[in-house]
């Protein structure tokens, strides 16, 4: 140990303690991965001893640098963890070093604010999720429900579905994720609007993808956050608006759409598929499917994207739902034939590069030229 260590141990005060605490937190800190098991104990056992002592910033420090460490002292990353909550937040969200039983020891011992950061880890056992359930209060459920990371007891999923009869947030959070089982689903029936129903009725019949659940749970978050700009009638203001946000064609389509706003759709595909507006709303209208499918293809739509498409024009036109079936079959052949196509090109152009041979030397140009 450095003298100065020594010298500040030997002082005894307070304020050599926390310099002492400091001194000796960043000793871990630095060159962590090189220490040794016995030097990490050591440095360990003084830090326990000191860490009443620590100013917040020199714990919040060290909290912070030794979250993601994997070769953190238990008995450290313990005493660390039940500290207040703005020091304790780094370790307790992802340190390796903490077990399932300490996080189950925590939410029994530790406050709500504590529990709130514990139910956003990504390796909660059902056993942890459990007791978080039970012991946490109403923002601890909201935040267990929307870790989808995780998986949740049939148990603590029934226990938030009563929860949910008072409290949007957790329903809509629960309603999204992909473990429901199909009694969770048929308990959440009778809370839903119809659009969710819908929903709920598919995952029981097991024809909903964790994809498909991931973009329902973006497209919330998009209509949240981008608020009363997707109100805006402009599609070229609405579409660099949307740019900036980082939303995608195919999310603004579905926006869009999902809003009733089909006149709107036609446009944006229109003005991100390069085809004049005119031309492109006959089409739709009167069945050219053909120029339909270009302008999709060039916008960038995806096949379910444009499924939604097709099911909109169908209600919006009043015709059998069994054409947008039909739009949305030849829409698939037709993505898979243009990219089929360019893989051939590509093909192609690499061949022709390979047959190409290199001149012999006595007809390089400059060669005649010499002579």
């Amino acid at each position: 140990m450095p003298r100065s260590l020594i010298k500040l141990a030997q002082e005894g005060t307070d304020e050599a303690r926390r310099r002492l605490f400091a001194q000796v937190s960043e000793l871990v800190i630095a060159n962590l991965d090189e220490r040794t098991d016995r030097e990490l104990a050591i440095f360990s056992e003084v830090i326990i001893k000191l860490y009443s002592v620590g100013s917040p910033r020199d714990r919040a420090r060290l909290a912070h640098k030794l979250a993601s460490q994997v070769n953190t002292p238990p008995e450290l990353a313990r005493k660390i963890a039940e500290d207040d909550v703005n020091v304790a937040m780094p370790l307790l969200a992802q340190s390796p070093a903490l077990t399932q039983e300490d996080l189950i020891d925590f939410v029994e011992r530790l406050s709500n604010s504590h529990l709130q950061v514990i139910a956003r880890r990504t390796d909660l056992s059902p056993e942890v999720s459990d007791a978080i359930a039970e012991k946490g209060d109403r923002p601890v459920h909201r935040i267990l429900a929307g870790n989808r990371e995780i998986k949740l007891s049939r148990e603590t999923m029934l226990s938030f579905v009563k929860y949910a009869t008072e409290d949007v947030v957790l329903r809509e959070d629960l309603c999204l994720r992909s473990d429901l089982s199909p009694a969770v689903c048929r308990a959440l029936l009778p809370l839903v609007d119809d659009e969710t129903k819908k929903r709920l009725r598919s995952i029981i019949e097991g024809s909903l993808s964790q994809d498909q659940l991931d973009q329902i749970a973006r497209l919330k978050v998009l209509r949240r956050e981008f608020g009363d700009a997707l109100n805006n009638p402009d599609m070229t203001l609405l579409w660099r608006e949307a740019e900036r946000a980082e939303i995608t064609v195919n999310e603004l389509m579905i926006l869009l759409l999902q809003d009733g706003r089909f006149n709107h759709a036609i446009e944006l595909l229109s003005a991100r598929g390069r085809t004049a507006q005119k031309a492109l709303k006959d089409a739709v209208f009167n069945g050219k499917k053909d120029l339909v499918l270009r302008t999709a293809e060039k916008a960038g739509l995806d096949t379910p994207t444009f499924a939604l498409f097709a099911k909109v024009r169908c209600d919006h036109l009043k015709i059998p739902a069994t054409q947008g079936s039909e739009w949305t079959a030849t829409y698939k052949k037709f993505l898979d034939s243009t990219a089929q196509t360019k893989q051939s090109r590509c093909g192609d152009f690499q061949a022709n590069r390979r047959e190409k041979k290199p001149r012999p030397t006595g007809d390089r140009p400059g060669r005649v030229a010499a002579m």
